[in-house]
């Protein structure tokens, strides 16, 4: 039966080890990231007839293309060749943020356009996961971890074991639900109106760590660390912890790539701590995109006026322990 099929696939936060799933690290060394899915999506509508039986994709823009072989954006194109759309379909995409803004958005809609494309069968997580990661790390060569896409599949609040395989392990931390209404008050999103590739960001990084770059291993070990710690703070319920290793994680980050941050969001950064975060950071691979704040307690108004009157934009969520999901509708 033909189906129009709408799937969508939640952003997510990265509190801890971001950086260490990179196939550069984790190949030798392991790496382990603590990661949030929020109530905000990348969502997929798939219409399987076109009138002309070519692919119409609606995504930033729209293409019309008689296979999706030659859609011009190398993301959607993979995406839609992954999936097995490669033509007499509509596609159209959605998105509760900016590209290009840290929250693991790319990953999102790899995730769930290979959620709608697969519906009828209800695919597993796992194989969504290691799909869509596949597009990104192996398809398009990006300089990316997996952890978005187990994020954006799973959902919840994670701690994701990565071997020296690949292999992914995403255990769930099963938080207090006091712990948890207390984390999701705390944390505070703050989009910079800057876009960028998280790919070419990462490349420096992965140069450095395939070099075996001194300064790049520590940094990233102690990334690694700063993840373990994470955990246990997340478990005990100290919240002003969870802050102060957010803001270790970001001394040790920003020295990671010479794109990584600038003198304008390191201003915006220290604008927050004034005002009373306890920590903060740029999300995904940094260079602009979302900061992470974990606000003081009590001190959310007046983080959130000093990013504000500095012009940034406030994205409000809160937690959720959905990963991908998908639903049609009869044609």
């Amino acid at each position: 039966m033909a189906e129009t099929v709408t799937a969508r696939a939640p952003l997510r936060i990265s509190l801890a080890g971001g950086g260490t799933d990179i196939p550069s690290y984790s190949s030798r060394h392991g790496g382990l990231v603590i990661g949030c899915a929020i109530d905000r999506y990348v969502g997929v509508t798939v219409h399987p007839r076109e009138f002309q039986g070519k692919l119409r994709a609606a995504t930033d823009t729209c293409a019309l293309v008689d296979r999706a072989d030659q859609h011009p954006d190398p993301m959607v194109r993979a995406c839609l060749l992954s999936a097995g759309l490669r033509r007499d379909c509509q596609v159209a995409t959605f998105s509760d943020v900016p590209s290009g803004s840290g929250l693991g958005g790319s990953a999102a809609l790899a995730v769930s356009l290979l959620h709608a494309a697969a519906h009828a069968r209800t695919p597993p997580a796992r194989e969504l996961a290691e799909s869509a990661s596949r597009i990104e790390i192996a398809d398009l060569g990006r300089a990316v971890g997996k952890q978005d896409h187990y994020m954006a599949a799973y959902g919840g609040i994670r701690m994701l074991r990565i071997d020296r395989s690949g292999h992914v392990e995403p255990e769930p931390l099963d938080l207090d639900p006091g712990v948890r209404d207390a984390l999701q008050s705390r944390l505070m999103l703050f989009y910079t109106g800057i876009s960028r590739d998280a790919g070419d960001i990462l490349s420096e990084q992965n140069r450095r760590t395939l070099e075996g770059h001194s300064d790049a291993l520590e940094r990233l070990h102690g990334i690694r660390r700063i993840a373990d710690d994470m955990a246990d703070c997340l478990r005990k319920g100290d919240i002003d912890g969870v802050g102060g290793l957010v803001e270790e994680h970001w001394r040790l980050k920003s020295r990671l790539g010479s794109r990584v941050s600038s003198p304008w969001l390191q201003e915006q950064h220290d604008r927050a701590l004034a005002a009373g975060a306890v920590g903060g950071k740029l999300l995904g691979s940094g260079g602009g995109g979302f900061l992470l704040l974990v606000a003081g307690a009590g001190r959310q108004d007046a983080v959130r006026h000093a990013m504000t009157g500095a012009g940034l934009t406030e994205l409000p969520f809160r937690f959720t322990g959905s990963g991908s999901a998908s639903a049609a509708l009869p044609l």
